[in-house]
């Protein structure tokens, strides 16, 4: 039995996800969405069976419960895929419009929620990594490659991002000996509530590139900041 676990699954890019695995209706597949509110279009996937929820805020420090209830889902076959998805963006107005709140509050929610949850569930990402690869997938952005920056729209969003881009290499050189690997993946610019209605990205076709990732990513993958195809980014 196999299992994919989505943060940030009520809207956007998770609920894409979600959607996804769980109109494979695979019966050795267990899709679990992890959001703390379930909107209305999550509530209809979950009504069809196919999706386990579990309600948590990436910000509470009691990782307890969740953990629990992720493993009574998946039990002794440990957790397969961790999609950290969960994100916020604070568009200020530029770097000195950047308020303390709003820079503290995405660091928050986009790198130390991420760190927080991947420690949690390490333990039952190395359960069955003998067997066969487990992969930590960080949702990330173009926005947080350093080299490509040449404005400071949406800093706090952009220092955020670039910081989980390394956070997501240094996570990658301790889960590797586990048999479980870490990338760090711009899915596009999409059109969501983050993304904003002038992207030229649907969500349902970010979410085909997202899930290639995902299926074809290997250990040489392994530490790797991609976009569609696997294709690098430059930090």
């Amino acid at each position: 039995m196999r299992s994919i676990l989505v943060t940030g699954a009520n809207r956007g890019i998770g609920l894409e996800l979600v959607r996804h695995f769980a109109r494979q209706k695979d019966p050795s597949l267990n899709v679990i969405s992890c959001s703390r509110r379930v909107s209305p279009e999550l509530e209809e996937l979950m009504s069809d069976g196919g999706v386990h929820h579990v309600t948590f805020d990436v910000t509470n420090p009691d990782t307890g419960p969740m953990v629990e209830a992720v493993a009574g889902i998946v039990g002794d076959n440990g957790l397969n895929v961790l999609v950290n998805n969960a994100a916020i963006m604070r568009h200020g107005a530029g770097a000195f419009g950047c308020s303390r709140e709003e820079m503290m509050e995405s660091l928050d929610v986009n790198v130390t929620a991420v760190h927080c949850i991947t420690t949690a569930f390490h333990p039952l990402l190395k359960l069955g990594g003998d067997k066969m690869l487990r992969k930590v997938i960080n949702i990330s952005s173009e926005l947080g490659s350093i080299s490509n920056t040449h404005n400071s729209f949406t800093t706090a969003y952009r220092v955020s991002k670039a910081a989980l881009n390394m956070l997501s290499r240094c996570t990658a050189t301790d889960l590797i000996k586990d048999n479980v690997i870490c990338l760090a993946v711009h899915p596009g610019w999409v059109r969501t509530d983050l993304g904003g209605p002038n992207a030229p990205l649907s969500v349902e076709d970010s979410c085909r590139d997202v899930v290639d990732i995902i299926e074809r990513a290997g250990r040489e993958n392994n530490g790797m900041y991609v976009r569609k195809g696997l294709t690098p980014e430059p930090y």
